[in-house]
């Protein structure tokens, strides 16, 4: 997706752009922000942690995460039914609106489950901290409150290296916090976008 992104931003000539990415969308914000330094002129990062293990296993080596584990496996070996209650339950992790559960269980459905499986290994792996320091965007930073009373904290450390950040915790909401929260989200967005400074 990097490249493909990165060949549609040679391929258009672009000389300014502001790019927002959710969840991995935000890791792939990061990567195109620290590769187009003068070209990513905002960026906005929602809810995406720069180094996942650090916060999950804290002290694990990147070596130590495989595609081949106990977890993968039983993952990709689960029963269809069982995979979709597992992932029904994510789902509500992720969300409060209960249709948009529904419709996040289905994108995991129809996703290749390997795909999906080895997504969160590399996920696991990725560490884009010492790349922070290359972007020169204006950076909004978002965070959603479920992980508890650390979640601001656990961001702002996460993007330490980041300069010309601001760092804001959503007042309600799960990792979706554009559909939890859409009118804080929107003006919170808006108001980034417009100013000029």
């Amino acid at each position: 997706m990097k490249e493909a992104l990165i060949s549609y931003i040679k391929k258009k000539d672009f000389d300014v752009l502001t790019i927002i990415g959710h969840s991995m969308g935000g890791n792939l914000a990061v990567e195109i922000a620290a590769e187009y330094p003068n070209i990513v002129k905002k960026l906005v990062i929602v809810d995406a942690l720069a180094c996942m293990r650090e916060v999950m296993m804290p002290g694990v080596p990147e070596e130590s995460i495989t595609y081949k584990s106990g977890y993968n496996n039983q993952m990709l070996n689960m029963e269809d039914d069982q995979f979709k209650a597992m992932v029904t339950n994510v789902a509500i992790g992720m969300t409060d609106d209960k249709d948009k559960q529904k419709e996040i269980v289905q994108w995991i459905l129809e996703a290749d489950r390997k795909t999906y499986v080895y997504g969160y290994t590399d996920l696991l792996k990725l560490d884009l901290r010492p790349k922070l320091s290359k972007i020169k965007a204006k950076s909004l930073v978002l965070v959603a409150p479920s992980y508890g009373p650390m979640a601001l904290e656990t961001m702002e450390n996460q993007y330490k290296k980041l300069n010309n950040k601001t760092v804001k915790l959503a007042p309600k909401g799960k990792h979706f916090i554009m559909f939890d929260n859409q009118d804080w989200f929107c003006d919170i967005l808006n108001s980034f976008l417009i100013n000029e400074n």
